[in-house]
């Protein structure tokens, strides 16, 4: 199978190649990128890709038309997950479709690897928590705000704080200002992480894998003790298997 994988996200688009069992190359750009530099983009990285199929997960409606035309017009067939096809996974929200199609594909993706119970934490724009039932079903899950909103609104919304780049602090009791947001936005979300599996799990009786994504994952990773396991592209898992179900 020769496969393009595309994940557009609230803050980039993730471009994926998939042939021959594996991932060979990936490539990016904000999603909120002109049309320009998305069309050279897709020129520049798909010259190579005649006979490629692409398939698109997407949570951006404004930006799905635009990459798909783009796809389209260097002769990739694309499918649009979650319309052309749905995602192979039983969901139990009480309005199914105000779930997003990347807490599904996270959820597919995560019960087909560990088959058991399992609770996807996703750091991305917003934090997700998605949690995976005993039989592979989506339960649902749980929302709060990510990283970078939360930078962002100390700056915006407060006098005196500043603007910063998010790092690892030196202590875990900040010494100035930038030091204790920045424990605030790893040692305090970690806190906050372990705290809603450890709810989740006690609440519902689960013994859940917990797997961590998005782009933030590697980095939370110390201050989340529950985190079993960092998958950055669990998404991409669960695109290809959607996309497989579908061939079959």
């Amino acid at each position: 199978m020769k496969l393009l994988a595309v994940d557009i996200g609230n803050t980039s688009i993730h471009f994926a190649v998939h042939e021959r069992g594996r991932w060979r190359s990936h490539f990016y750009l904000s999603t909120h990128a002109p049309d320009r530099a998305l069309k050279r983009l897709v020129i520049r990285k798909t010259k190579t890709l005649r006979g490629y199929e692409a398939a698109i997960a997407s949570v951006v409606p404004s930006r799905t038309a635009a990459v798909a035309r783009c796809l389209r017009r260097q002769g990739l067939k694309v499918t649009l997950i979650g319309k052309d096809i749905p995602v192979p996974i039983k969901n139990l929200y009480r309005n199914p479709r105000q779930v997003g199609i990347d807490r599904l594909l996270n959820a597919l993706a995560a019960y087909r690897r560990v088959k058991r119970e399992a609770i996807v934490i996703d750091f991305g724009t917003a934090i997700t928590f998605d949690v995976v039932g005993k039989k592979g079903e989506y339960l649902g899950g749980v929302i709060a705000p990510g990283i970078e909103i939360s930078l962002e609104a100390l700056f915006k919304k407060t006098a005196l704080l500043p603007k910063i780049r998010l790092a690892h602090p030196k202590n875990w009791i900040g010494k100035d200002t930038v030091e204790s947001i920045r424990v605030g936005c790893s040692v305090g979300i970690g806190g906050l992480c372990d705290r809603t599996v450890e709810a989740i799990s006690k609440k519902y009786r689960l013994r859940p894998a917990v797997l961590a994504t998005g782009g933030y994952a590697s980095f939370m990773k110390r201050y989340c003790k529950s985190v079993q396991s960092v998958l950055p592209d669990l998404i991409l898992e669960g695109i290809l298997q959607a996309y497989t179900k579908k061939q079959s």
